[in-house]
């Protein structure tokens, strides 16, 4: 009951935001000038767009909403947390619910209004793109419609959760330092797209794909160029479902010990200890 109430809080105040607003709404109106000039430009682009596109270029279009997406409530989650522990109301919070909830609310609640928003998006551009070019998702088959969303909501919430851990343990936005990046890591994938593409059984992709952090990306791709097996998907989204509940705990305890102690942010070496030898409540 204490989780689905903070998850209810953290939902509420977030979609009822302007800035999540503002964002639900720019996004969309960025893409349709995008398409409209891009349209405009080469006449014949509709005339070359008959076909549906290949399921690659979906999720490769998939994979940059997830990380764009993701991204944005990450960072809410950066800030919330941040904000939260300069102003020491989280020590008050935390006499009543758990490390645990308190972590695992915060990020299904950020996680449910990300999606909502790029669902949004996602929508948004199909529908505008539509009437521009002639553009349709029937080239995707059932395991497309399967796999995608399982590994769009599963990365999603990876995401979420690195994010608010790396927020935990900031003394405040500007002197995160290399902890900061940590959240970054998720994004690799997306700078060797077209290798992933052209070269999808290659050994080191596939590695990559049993790699919570990159399985997102990866086997999305994968799954689009149609070179996945069942089992390595079926393999691979356990990996990733595993991976969403380690962060998650991990998340919690770095949660409990980051937020009550102040002074400078620490190393990576000990942002590692804290989640090993940190026990939440």
């Amino acid at each position: 009951m204490r989780l689905r109430s903070v998850i209810r809080w953290e939902f509420l105040r977030t979609i009822q935001s302007k800035q999540f607003l503002i964002m639900s709404l720019l996004i969309p109106a960025v893409v349709a000038v995008a398409i409209f000039a891009a349209t405009a430009a080469d006449k014949g682009a509709q005339q070359s767009l008959r076909e549906p596109p290949p399921p690659f270029v979906v999720a490769l279009i998939l994979a940059t909403i997830l990380f764009m997406g993701a991204f944005l409530s990450g960072v809410m989650a950066l800030y919330s947390v941040v904000k939260e522990k300069q102003g020491r109301v989280v020590e008050l919070v935390l006499s009543s619910i758990s490390a645990q909830e308190m972590m695992a609310g915060k990020v299904i609640g950020l996680g449910m209004a990300g999606l909502i928003q790029v669902a949004v998006w996602a929508a948004a551009a199909y529908f505008i793109a539509g009437r521009f070019t002639p553009i349709s998702l029937a080239g995707l088959g059932p395991v497309h419609w399967i796999t995608y969303p399982l590994y769009f909501v599963l990365g999603f919430m990876l995401i979420a959760s690195i994010y608010a851990a790396t927020g935990a343990v900031m003394k405040d936005v500007q002197s995160g330092g290399a902890t900061g990046l940590v959240g970054l890591v998720p994004y690799i994938p997306i700078m060797f797209s077209a290798f992933i593409i052209e070269n999808p059984n290659h050994l080191l992709v596939r590695i990559a794909g049993f790699v919570p952090p990159f399985a997102p990306s990866v086997m999305l791709l994968r799954v689009g160029a149609g070179a996945a097996p069942a089992w390595e998907i079926g393999l691979s989204l356990a990996s990733l479902a595993l991976g969403v509940f380690l962060t998650m705990r991990f998340a919690a305890r770095v949660f409990e010990i980051g937020l009550l102690m102040y002074g400078k942010s620490p190393s990576l070496r000990e942002l590692w200890r804290w989640g090993r030898a940190g026990r939440a409540r």
